[in-house]
């Protein structure tokens, strides 16, 4: 009975116990990971070519007819569409786990922290066009953003585990993500000069460089935003001794989570070191639904002392927001942990 009691007390947490008497314990070991996450890859937000809109740039509009005194002039956008190329953040992570209960409930708190890079490629396209009258100029613009990227992620989860017999548990609890990522890029912007040389020429300013290609002198640009996702997620967990010393469990739940609302902030420099501009992005928040299930086994080493390996994923499909229900957001990969009985 000693290698079931150990997994009743706290199989999701790799718990040890020496009896099968009620017995509070507390169980503490350290806690590594290989995360993958998928969250530079959703593209369904982008807009693409069949989204395309034109809408008025009232700000240019009015400036330009203050400068040329055509009350008839307007001035219109239209965003053809972006793509992104990006890969797969892998997260090394490391942290620590405290468990403590009885034979029949036990709380577990897990703290990870990781950090990472990627490379994200953003190619845009966008149609400027000035009316005058009966006289048009329009200028097409390729905007290519090549952005190195640093994140760091922290991961919190609280757990609470009831025992309902020797094979089967539920689970319940809360777990809180945050990725903080800041990034410098090269902006790269080629276009026609119609409509650039007629803004600079009526409010009397020197049109943007570019050499003999078209291509507009690169500018670099500074971004930064975090995400955080607040979950509650509950399930089961069913587990099966193999060997003396072993056994091999499978927890599976159903998790529903919150991203409130996040800034992008992005900061433009010149080739003079000064700032030519910085914008704000307001990205919408998402409520979503998904599985979040493990596989793993655990090996008690010693009396005090338990192995825990496991294979986990989480599955995030988004209900609100700006991406489609089947853009989803996946984080999935291995963890391994040590477990000390005090």
């Amino acid at each position: 009975m000693k290698m079931r009691t150990a997994v009743m007390i706290a199989p999701f947490a790799a718990a040890l116990s020496v009896s099968t008497s009620v017995k509070a314990e507390v169980v503490v070991g350290p806690r590594f990971s290989y995360y993958f996450d998928n969250s530079n890859l959703r593209t369904s937000d982008l807009e693409g070519l069949q989204d395309a809109r034109t809408v008025v740039d009232r700000s240019l509009t009015e400036d330009l007819r203050a400068a040329t005194g055509f009350d008839d002039l307007t001035v219109t956008t239209q965003n053809n569409g972006s793509a992104s190329n990006s890969d797969q953040v892998g997260f090394p992570m490391v942290g620590g786990m405290v468990n403590f209960g009885d034979d029949r409930d036990r709380v577990t708190l897990i703290g990870m922290y990781g950090s990472s890079s990627t490379v994200t490629e953003l190619v845009s396209s966008r149609t400027t066009e000035i009316e005058v009258a009966d006289i048009g100029f329009r200028e097409i613009s390729i905007i290519e953003t090549v952005t190195d990227q640093d994140i760091d992620r922290i991961d919190m989860e609280l757990t609470w585990q009831r025992r309902l017999n020797e094979n089967f548990a539920i689970l319940a609890g809360v777990r809180y993500e945050r990725l903080d990522t800041s990034g410098r890029g090269v902006v790269t912007i080629q276009e026609t000069d119609e409509v650039r040389q007629f803004v600079a020429d009526a409010l009397g300013q020197n049109a943007p460089t570019r050499n003999l290609d078209g291509e507009r002198a690169p500018q670099t640009v500074f971004t930064n935003t975090s995400l955080d996702t607040f979950s509650g997620r509950m399930g089961v967990t069913a587990f099966v001794p193999f060997g003396e010393n072993a056994v091999a469990f499978f927890s599976g739940m159903v998790q529903g989570s919150y991203q409130p609302d996040s800034e992008f902030r992005s900061s433009f420099i010149g080739r003079n070191g000064e700032e030519v501009r910085s914008e704000i992005r307001t990205d919408t928040g998402e409520f979503s639904v998904g599985p979040d299930f493990a596989v793993g086994s655990q090996f008690v080493l010693t009396e005090n002392l338990a192995l825990d390996i496991r294979y986990r994923a989480i599955l995030f499909f988004p209900l609100s927001g700006e991406f489609d229900f089947g853009d989803s957001r996946v984080n999935h990969g291995v963890n391994l942990g040590l477990s000390l009985r005090l």
